[in-house]
């Protein structure tokens, strides 16, 4: 699946016109929401300058998506994702920089842990919970939670190391609208007709009222 370069997500850090080409793939799933492998190692990286060179080297098993390795350079990356280059002994988490995905280096130890929302929650019985989580993944997780929580998730260990809850004074990155790429503190939880709106005092010192979808609990 490739997307006109025009009508690429306004996250992707990639021009688009050049390079004689019209159209970028897409990731596999996840389209609005991620960039692909292929963009990181390519576009962003500039590792490599074709797509023949960067399936050589995820065919070789040689990309880590959160501790696992991933064949397929369409594979969705979400901001908060970590990326290891095996050979090079290189990480990188995916963040969101002035509304543009941008890779931060890291170092071996913090590419063990990503921060992810939690979207959905459902009891599969008496004893088992199962927490939806943003990027796709399902766990079960018989302590307490909520959906707009985030968790710590260990993917060396695949185990969840700590919940950070969705509740005033909690620190937020903001991921999508035109605020994203900020960092804030919720102020207040404010209900609506449908739902809730958040009360965010952006760094910058602005206060903005934001829908969940748009931000992320970090602390």
């Amino acid at each position: 699946m490739h997307t006109k370069r025009t009508q690429m997500p306004n996250t992707w850090p990639i021009p688009r016109k050049g390079r004689g080409q019209r159209f970028i793939a897409s990731p596999s799933h996840f389209k609005n929401k991620s960039i692909t492998i292929l963009a990181i190692i390519r576009d962003l990286l500039k590792i490599v300058d074709t797509r023949k060179e960067v399936k050589h080297i995820v065919n070789n098993g040689d990309i880590l998506i959160n501790n696992k390795v991933r064949k397929n350079e369409k594979f969705p990356v979400f901001a908060f994702d970590t990326i290891k280059l095996e050979k090079l002994n290189k990480y990188y988490r995916l963040e969101i920089v002035n509304k543009k995905y941008l890779l931060k280096e890291i170092d071996e130890k913090q590419a063990q842990t990503k921060t992810t929302k939690i979207i959905g929650k459902k009891t599969l019985s008496k004893d088992k919970i199962q927490m939806n989580l943003e990027d796709g993944i399902n766990l079960e997780y018989n302590k307490e939670f909520k959906v707009g929580d985030s968790i710590v998730f260990n993917t060396k260990e695949n185990k969840i190391e700590k919940i950070l809850p969705l509740k005033p004074k909690a620190k937020v990155e903001i991921i999508g609208g035109k605020h994203a790429g900020d960092k804030g503190e919720i102020l207040s939880i404010e209900k609506m007709k449908r739902g809730f709106e958040y009360k965010i005092k952006l760094e910058k010192g602005r206060e903005v009222l934001l829908p969940l979808k748009t931000f992320l609990v970090v602390n």
